[in-house]
């Protein structure tokens, strides 16, 4: 329901400032399935590849359109600010400490 998701992103104090962000990377910060493991699960590491399977993945193709359709409502709607997760997706070697 569109009207709870966007409830859900604008419920706050009046001029308090939020910082939204999506899920993406293996890791997730609360130790659960990350938005990105939700959508394609073990489909994200073997059906991602155009080189070992001639057919796109309907799964691969439906949840990178999914997770695309929820970065934006949250990076319209979150808030001030998003959070982008910088890891080995950006082609850093080496993990990044905060």
């Amino acid at each position: 329901d569109m009207g709870h998701i966007t409830h859900t992103l604008t419920n706050r104090r009046w001029m308090e400032k939020v910082v939204a962000y999506g899920e993406s990377h293996d890791q997730a910060i609360v130790g659960d399935k990350t938005l990105a493991f939700w959508l394609m699960d073990a489909e994200m590491y073997t059906g991602m590849s155009i080189f070992t399977s001639p057919q796109p993945s309907l799964c691969v193709d439906r949840g990178l359109a999914l997770h695309k359709m929820i970065r934006i409502l949250v990076s319209g709607l979150g808030g001030e600010g998003y959070l982008n997760f910088m890891g080995n997706e950006f082609g850093h070697p080496e993990w990044i400490d905060f």
